[in-house]
């Protein structure tokens, strides 16, 4: 049975591009680096950036859809 080939993430290639090295460190020999914590505040970040955005996606598409009903009233009005 062949051995299955590794994942690298799409987060891994600009990791590796920056700084190839580190990222070898971190795939092959579990280094962590030297901030953790900053590393966690950027995910976090991620995940608020994400939410903002799934956020204002859904505020237009409502913004969008009570334009449509006042064009609609004024064309029935």
């Amino acid at each position: 049975m062949p051995a299955r080939k590794p994942i690298i993430r799409a987060s891994e290639l600009g990791e590796y591009d920056f700084c190839a090295r580190a990222w070898w460190l971190r795939r092959e020999c579990g280094w962590q680096g030297r901030f953790p914590e900053r590393l966690a505040q950027g995910e976090l970040a991620h995940q608020r950036h994400g939410r903002d955005l799934q956020q204002s996606q859904w505020l237009r598409t409502v913004a969008i859809g009570l334009l449509l009903l006042a064009a609609l009233a004024l064309v029935f009005a």
